[in-house]
């Protein structure tokens, strides 16, 4: 399992310390939870994106829509019919089915989801998983945790791919002779199935590189690689305290 969320690069997202970066993501979470207005939660939105057009290429701006569009679709839907606030848009029959309250709500929520996002796919796309624990070992984190979040980090896109692969596999099988419609049952349980076959078949190897690893041992645990220190650290930690004003800074002007 050596499939990771991890997209190697030299920008300078990908340069920035892990401790900075993960300090970064709780003032990402604040700057789009404060009360604020569309507006300025669309600039915040825009700034994430553009920092990930620089650090990652346009193109990684598509993964995560495709992956949530559904959910975009359903609060855009969902939402204006259950806030009738403000002045009326679009009324069936005497009912309000869509006012300046709930457009504003639903640019909101659509904003804010977009943004928390975006940042956290930020900094899992250009943080390794090396330095992920390393961080998070430096804030205290127990040693078992760690592990946990860095197996389920690497499974997680290990199983996508072996999915992708096997269906491939049973399409190849199946031939293209036959394009009736098939149940959704019938034409994902044999895939599943193998996936789950696959992923039954990688615990002994877990086990054996936990183990061989030293896992569940007492004594103290050395690190191959460290995080930066001195000047390098000083830079990014200033750089951390510019990207938290520049955030926050909108919210706070308003409050």
């Amino acid at each position: 399992m050596i499939a990771e969320f991890y997209s190697p690069g030299s920008s300078f997202l990908h340069r920035w310390d892990a401790r900075a970066k993960l300090l970064v993501l709780p003032v990402v979470l604040g700057a789009f939870f404060v009360p604020s207005t569309p507006w300025v939660l669309l600039a915040l939105a825009a700034g994430i994106a553009v920092v990930i057009t620089i650090s990652l290429g346009p193109a990684q701006l598509l993964p995560p829509l495709r992956t949530l569009w559904p959910v975009l679709v359903l609060i855009t839907l969902l939402t204006p019919p259950f806030h009738t606030g403000g002045g009326a848009v679009l009324g069936i029959r005497g009912t309000t089915v869509l006012s300046t309250g709930g457009i504003r709500t639903t640019l909101t929520l659509l904003l804010r989801f977009l943004g928390i996002t975006y940042g956290f796919f930020a900094v899992v796309r250009t943080l390794s998983l090396d330095d992920l624990v390393l961080g998070l070992r430096w804030f205290g984190l127990p040693y078992a945790a760690c592990l946990v979040m860095t197996i389920t980090l690497r499974t997680i896109p290990a199983l996508a791919a072996t999915w992708h692969a096997v269906r491939d596999a049973h399409r190849l099988r199946s031939g293209t002779v036959e394009r009736k419609r098939q149940p959704i049952v019938r034409t994902y349980l044999p895939v599943l199935t193998s996936v789950l076959i696959e992923a039954v078949k990688g615990i002994p190897v877990l086990a054996m590189a936990l183990e061989s690893r030293g896992f569940g041992r007492s004594n103290p645990r050395t690190s191959f690689s460290g995080l930066k220190t001195g000047p390098g650290l000083a830079v990014d930690l200033g750089a951390l305290v510019a990207v938290s004003a520049a955030l926050l800074w909108p919210v706070l002007v308003r409050w």
